[in-house]
């Protein structure tokens, strides 16, 4: 048997735990349908959000967020650590507060159009990305609101986020 390097046992956890998330997703469609499956996991998502920032933040020893920038800083770092394979996306900054979040290919979206699932699929992914928003104590607004996945309604997948001046 052969040893897997560090990068291999981090690719198999993400993998791993990206298969038993769709699996519980799925299983909760099947019992109680896609409306159930949908609320739970996005309730499931922002709070796993809240609790992995807050672990991030104190390995990352990460101070108190002060602006968007020290936040979309973060926000890079919790992806390069949680799964920079799972998405491909753009952040495009406006004005001094606001930044657009534009994912244009997404592990979510890709495995509920491949359960044949996505006309019913309500976004998971954003949620937890709310919760790090959360986690940190970052007050802000999002448009439009988080609701049906916008990938599978041929829209694209684009949010603004405004950070308050409540943060500063």
């Amino acid at each position: 048997m052969r040893e897997i390097s560090p990068v291999e046992r981090e690719q198999l956890l993400i993998k791993n735990w990206m298969s038993h998330d769709a699996r519980w997703f799925m299983a909760v469609a099947q019992e109680f349908g896609m409306a159930v499956a949908n609320r739970l996991n996005q309730v499931a998502a922002r709070g796993i959000g809240k609790v992995e920032a807050q672990r991030l933040a104190r390995a990352l020893e990460l101070a108190p967020i002060q602006n968007r920038d020290e936040y979309l800083a973060a926000q890079t770092a919790f992806i390069a650590l949680l799964g920079p394979d799972l998405l491909d996306y753009r952040v495009n900054k406006i004005g001094d507060d606001t930044f657009e979040l534009q994912v244009e290919r997404c592990f979510a979206y890709d495995n509920v159009l491949r359960a044949g699932v996505a006309d019913q699929y309500a976004c998971g992914i954003l949620p937890r990305v709310l919760g790090w928003l959360d986690a940190l104590n970052v007050q802000f607004e999002i448009a439009p609101p988080i609701a049906k996945c916008l990938k599978t309604q041929n829209q694209d997948c684009s949010f603004v986020i405004t950070i308050s001046d409540r943060t500063i």
